[in-house]
């Protein structure tokens, strides 16, 4: 890719606290499902946690503040379970190593001038790691699945991942290990 994308980092700050295993425990692959912020349940699968490099990072608008950091990729499906279920905005994925929560990166699309007046603006992407799409998901029929990325970052000398869990508020409501 050669535009840049603008990523900012999400308030979630390397924790101290190491994570509380509760809620549905399961293996990677398997599928959690949970009920909804205000009605129905939402399946959440996570598929996978894949480490990237440092040129992964070289794409951020200021990669120098990202240096000694390394990339990982939670891959995950989202499967609408129920009819009138909700995108369950407040939920989250927290991933940790060595009890310490990763910062999550979000990514922020960033907008091109093009000079063309039929097409004035091109958007850039991080093709790393493609976020979910909440519009897709909530369109989507019952038993259909949304896959998706959410990207973290580690210090260089921190143990890969072993811990991912799916979170709302202050409650964790399903772990993968």
């Amino acid at each position: 890719m050669k535009r840049r994308a603008l990523w900012t980092a999400a308030v979630g700050i390397l924790a101290l606290a190491g994570c509380a295993d509760s809620g549905q425990s399961l293996e990677f692959g398997e599928k959690a499902t949970v009920a909804g912020d205000r009605s129905g349940s939402v399946g959440v699968t996570v598929v996978r946690v894949e480490k990237g490099s440092h040129a992964d990072l070289s794409l951020l608008q200021d990669a120098s503040k990202y240096s000694g950091k390394t990339p990982y990729y939670v891959r995950f499906k989202l499967t609408k379970t129920a009819e009138g279920n909700d995108n369950d905005e407040t939920s989250h994925f927290e991933v940790w190593s060595d009890g310490k929560r990763l910062t999550e990166l979000i990514v922020l699309p960033s907008m091109e001038a093009t000079g063309d007046p039929t097409e004035p603006l091109t958007t850039g992407h991080f093709d790393k790691c493609v976020g979910a799409d909440h519009t897709t998901f909530k369109e989507a029929p019952t038993g259909a699945s949304v896959g998706g990325c959410a990207v973290f970052v580690a210090p260089d000398d921190a143990k890969a991942p072993s811990t991912v869990t799916w979170t709302r508020r202050s409650e964790t409501l399903a772990t993968w290990k």
